[in-house]
């Protein structure tokens, strides 16, 4: 039986903080790709065509590009994808779940446990395909 490495991508504004979660993840056994802006983020999705993207880590002021809409424009791409916004500040914490982020979590945070939040949106997703 193949397993598919866990593709992951990383669409923060902040390339060190991008390089950094990219590698831990890496480590940890996923298929990371980091861009910087919803754009971009859009463009691996359909890059990747095919290849099921099943996370993706996105900054508050990447999710909030209103003319991008990333998170609901990936959620239309693939429903299974989840979403794991990482916010400064707790203000837009409605809109974003609205648009239907799976987890939302605030800075400051350690990449670790970035990682742990995105195995659990894995682990919940696995559970549920087994009921």
């Amino acid at each position: 039986m193949s397993v598919d490495k866990p593709r992951v991508i990383i669409a923060q504004e902040h390339e060190d903080g991008n390089t950094i979660l990219s590698g831990l993840l890496w480590l940890k056994g996923c298929e990371v790709y980091k861009v910087g802006t919803a754009e971009q983020c859009l463009s691996k999705i359909d890059e990747l065509g095919t290849q099921k993207v099943h996370v993706v880590i996105i900054s508050q002021q990447v999710a909030l590009d209103g003319n991008a809409m990333l998170i609901i424009n990936v959620k239309r791409s693939n429903i299974d994808t989840k979403i794991l916004v990482i916010a400064d500040e707790e203000t837009d914490k409605t809109k974003i779940l609205d648009y239907g982020a799976d987890e939302f979590t605030l800075k400051p945070i350690s990449p670790e446990n970035i990682a742990d939040k995105l195995f659990m949106l894995l682990a919940r997703e696995l559970v549920s395909e087994s009921k």
